[in-house]
């Protein structure tokens, strides 16, 4: 499929299923991926309500196929629209179809025009079946252009009583993300970042309209999709880079990960052996300060932050093994507390030759109590050694802890091995390979 900039697109319309007023945008859009060359729209003009889209269609020189309406109740316009797509895409005069409607009956054109390498954009109402919008390249809700237009009007209006009025946004009309998008949204940065984590928007949106075709930032109250990931800085970082252009700047962007404290991780064993409890008042202490710390605010830590608690954290280690009077306390969790070990693989799941390749452990739904909720990094001791793991939360399928070469190769991680896992705080986990 050729890329986007000068193809040749034809644009067939079925007259059914969108309005005139709406036809202007609809070409702007159009013109966004290539040059409309053929422009077709279908229906029976013998009808009256189809008289306003006269002056539409001499403006922008589309031209009118007349279908009559052989029997009442059925839209003969689709088997036109279809047999001229089929003429058109054997002609091999464009590089793309764009087809505004809202049925279904288009589906399996879509997809035999995608079939021969053309582009395929839909453009339709929010009410459009899923089939067809999954069998397009790219589909478009009118509803965008709708929004478009009152923001025209508005600032006309605006520009009428004010001469330099300042711009206002109006934060409720903004739509929210479904977590669902969201988590498909990280995935997708996860998928095209490098090794430090940074991914090119360009990639980033190239990718996520191949797996959700209609998105669009705009459905979401965004000119663009730059401007969405501003507005989730809980959930992305965002980097401007210059480039040999200097009025041209690259937008990179990277999930926010938890990044723990070194000194956070406790001494833990993978039997659950008793740990020592000192009586001085400092046990009290101890217990609180894991849960302040791993509450605070996303983000990178303070330069010496990391190395400043780690001392604090010595030192009581010194001062709690030096007290006189000790005892020892085994700890038991509630009912209502999360899972703090277990055993894996479980009934039904193993580790398999792919997970092998990927160097990573598939988190099921048994499992999925021990881990976060929360795409992020993970501290992982094997063998007394730590790395940092990535974790892809996938809300219903299952999580991916992705280990790396070093970790998988440190824990031994063949097919079918058992791995006893244990949570020692929200970001940090031990696992031990029990097949040795």
């Amino acid at each position: 499929m050729a890329e986007h900039g000068d193809l040749q697109i034809a644009i067939l319309i079925d007259a059914d299923n969108v309005s005139y007023r709406k036809i202007e945008e609809i070409l702007n859009e159009v013109k966004r991926y290539g040059i409309p060359t053929i422009k077709r729209i279908y229906g029976d003009w013998t009808n009256p309500y189809v008289e306003k889209w006269k002056d539409k269609l001499l403006t922008h020189a589309i031209t009118p196929i007349q279908q009559y309406s052989y029997t009442q109740g059925k839209n003969s316009t689709d088997s036109a629209l279809i047999i001229d797509a089929m003429d058109i895409l054997h002609s091999d005069r464009v590089d793309g179809f764009c087809i505004v409607s809202s049925d279904s009956d288009f589906t399996r054109l879509a997809t035999r025009l995608r079939e021969s390498g053309k582009l395929v954009i839909g453009i339709g109402e929010k009410k459009t079946p899923k089939p067809f919008i999954a069998s397009c390249d790219k589909f478009i809700y009118v509803e965008i252009f709708e929004k478009n237009q009152k923001k025209e009007t508005v600032v006309k209006k605006k520009q009428q009583t004010q001469p330099k009025p300042n711009p206002v946004e109006n934060v409720t009309s903004i739509a929210v993300l479904d977590e669902e998008t969201l988590e498909l949204l990280k995935d997708t940065v996860d998928d095209t970042a490098d090794e430090n984590g940074w991914a090119f928007l360009g990639e980033i949106g190239s990718l996520f309209n191949k797996r959700k075709p209609d998105f669009d930032a705009r459905n979401y109250g965004y000119d663009k999709m730059s401007h969405l990931f501003k507005a989730y800085r809980e959930d992305f970082e965002i980097e401007e880079r210059n480039t040999d252009k200097s009025r041209i700047k690259h937008y990179y962007i990277r999930n926010i990960i938890k990044r723990p404290l070194s000194a956070v991780i406790p001494t833990a064993t993978l039997d659950s052996e008793p740990k020592i409890v000192s009586n001085s008042t400092t046990t009290t202490e101890h217990t609180d300060k894991p849960a302040n710390q791993n509450g605070r605010k996303k983000g990178r830590p303070g330069k010496g932050q990391d190395k400043v608690l780690a001392e604090i954290t010595q030192k009581e280690m010194v001062q709690s093994s030096a007290a006189p009077e000790q005892k020892i306390e085994v700890t038991t969790p509630t009912s209502g507390d999360l899972p703090s070990s277990m055993l894996f693989p479980s009934e039904g799941n193993k580790i398999t030759a792919d997970d092998v390749k990927k160097t990573q452990i598939r988190i099921t739904k048994e499992f999925k109590p021990l881990f976060p909720t929360k795409s992020q990094k993970l501290r992982i001791m094997i063998n007394a050694g730590e790395y940092e793991c990535n974790f892809t939360y996938r809300g219903r399928g299952f999580h991916v802890l992705k280990l790396g070469k070093e970790a998988a190769t440190q824990l031994a991680l063949t097919e079918g091995i058992q791995i006893q896992i244990v949570r020692l705080n929200e970001v940090s986990f031990s696992l031990q390979n029990k097949s040795v």
